[in-house]
């Protein structure tokens, strides 16, 4: 509801507005009056006014002083000014300084009501924009406290494969979490393995006790600078992923230093850290299992700051980095989901058969088979869902039953390649019907910018559910379809602006706007500039 002050010196002036019009089908709470710029004073000082309808020439201070006040004490509020004298300069200054609508006296009071009912319309507007706007500003506020924990679970997605293909859309997430790496960097891996306590803790107190040891390492391996993140991943090793890769390595091994003494002399436990080498996101998950295998070799430098650059894996039982239980070299899976889910169809058939030739002269056994066979399994799966790919739909019993059966690194090869090539079509039959969705949903918007468009209008078009539309398009396109519909209205209306010599109201209304007001405002957040100024810029004709 909205409270009017009405301020005019002549008394029947003020009671023809006040009372002589019928202000009940509006949302008017209460009508204030004031027969002087004193008095209208007092009266916005002392209540929340939300528009004001003011003569502008009475005696002593003038409305035009008024206005001013009112800009300055009330910004909120909406002013409409009444005057008996047709001076342009009056009109000039008054809307410089804000006023909603210039009316000449005598005023025709359907008109004074048509434009009250606009000014309404305004400031209930406006009010739902700061509503959203606080609203916003809360969840900003909440985003910015988990930002930790988001970045947490970024990395955790990216290890198990859950990168974005494009740089593109890799860029844009890295910008979404603050994380200050470009779709080419690369990014230092450090494992932290906790070695021994010296008390002694139950499981859930070790569990507090890791997480205040990655807090640790965020402080003195990662820096002030923030430049880097400490977490634990879903197969709960604490690592410290470092984005200035290219800084002095010794620095970093000198703060991994740093940290093993702070954890012995703080948090009472022996800690190694291993460090790898640079790697690209999508590469972390390998180097990470890397360092994992080195680890698992240390037996010989416990509480160690271990150089695992070049190849130099330190340990002390001989195990060959890669191996197996049973001596066999695995394939990278994660890997080869990487090149699943980029496309590399072919890549990965190569680099299928090139392993299981590599197995079968190792003289890999039926053991060697098995892990083989589940781990392939595995990733076809996880990749499968990653891409919106239900697994159930990818295979029957008896497709998987044969490649446990196989006996065979030839059988085992022409089984993989058989389930690769179903899981490849797919994933591109699921792609295609994505970006057919896009096309239909593109189309729609083109088609329909002259109404007011909504996600059900659009979803019901496509056939498809609302909320598995907006996600999808989101997806596919990286922008939400409230933006496309923005960016695709305002796109038409410069072509109208620059091409014709309709009104720009008539132009706003027809491409949906009711609102003159907010077409202008999303016409200059989008284009940078108002309405006119673009006509003014760019019109041709």
């Amino acid at each position: 509801m909205v409270t009017m002050l009405v301020v005019d010196d002549e008394i029947y002036a003020l009671k023809g507005i006040t009372q002589g019009i019928e202000w009940g089908d509006l949302p008017i709470a209460r009508i204030l009056e004031a027969d002087s710029v004193p008095e209208a004073r007092r009266q916005l000082e002392e209540n929340q006014v939300d528009l004001v309808i003011s003569d502008i020439e009475m005696p002593g201070a003038s409305g035009m002083e008024l206005l001013r006040y009112i800009k300055e004490a009330c910004p909120a509020t909406l002013t409409i000014f009444l005057t008996g004298h047709a001076r342009f300069e009056y009109a000039q200054e008054a809307m410089r300084h804000g006023c909603f609508e210039y009316v000449l006296k005598p005023v025709d009071h359907d008109v004074l009501k048509e434009i009250v009912r606009r000014a309404v319309a305004e400031i209930e507007e406006r009010r739902a924009q700061l509503a959203f706007e606080e609203t916003l500003e809360t969840y900003r506020r909440q985003w910015t406290n988990q930002l930790p924990i988001l970045v947490e679970r970024f990395w955790q997605e990216a290890l198990a494969g859950g990168l974005p293909a494009s740089p593109e859309r890799l860029a844009r997430e890295y910008a979404t979490y603050d994380i200050p790496l470009s779709a080419g960097d690369a990014v230092l891996p450090v494992l932290l393995s906790v070695e021994q306590w010296d008390v002694a803790l139950d499981g859930r107190d070790e569990r507090i006790m890791e997480y205040a040891l990655r807090k640790a390492a965020a402080e003195i391996i990662v820096g002030a600078e923030g430049a880097g993140a400490a977490l634990q991943d879903r197969a709960q090793q604490s690592l410290v992923l470092l984005y200035e890769a290219n800084e002095t390595r010794g620095e970093v091994l000198r703060r991994c230093r740093d940290y093993i003494r702070a954890c012995r002399e703080y948090f009472h436990c022996a800690v190694s850290c291993y460090v790898g080498e640079p790697a690209a996101p999508q590469a972390l998950a390998a180097e990470l299992e890397r360092l994992a295998r080195v680890e698992r070799a240390n037996v010989a430098q416990p509480a160690s700051v271990i150089d695992a650059s070049n190849g130099a894996e330190h340990g002390g039982n001989g195990a060959a980095a890669g191996s197996s239980g049973g001596g066999q070299t695995l394939p990278p899976f994660m890997e080869w989901g990487i090149l699943l889910e980029g496309g590399s169809a072919a890549e990965l058939e190569t680099a299928i058969s090139e392993a299981l030739r590599r197995m079968k002269e190792e003289g890999a056994g039926r053991e060697s088979l098995e892990l083989f066979y589940y781990g392939f399994v595995h990733m076809l799966y996880q990749s499968a869902l990653r891409r919106g790919v239900p697994a159930g739909e990818l295979f029957a019993q008896q497709e998987l039953a044969d490649g446990l059966a196989s006996r065979t690194t030839d059988s085992m090869a022409a089984w993989a390649l058989r389930l690769l090539a179903k899981t490849n079509a797919a994933l591109l039959d699921r792609q295609r019907d994505a970006s057919a969705v896009i096309a239909k949903i593109q189309s729609y918007v083109q088609e329909h910018l002259n109404e007011e468009l909504g996600r059900d209008d659009i979803a019901r078009a496509v056939y498809r559910n609302p909320a598995y539309l907006s996600r999808l398009f989101r997806k596919e396109t990286g922008m939400s379809l409230t933006d496309y519909i923005a960016q695709a209205k305002i796109e038409r209306a410069k072509r109208l602006l620059t091409e014709t010599n309709d009104k720009i109201s008539n132009i706003a209304e027809g491409l949906g706007y009711m609102h003159f007001s907010y077409f202008a405002k999303l016409f200059r957040k989008i284009a940078g500039v108002t309405p006119q100024d673009y006509r003014k810029r760019h019109q041709s004709i």
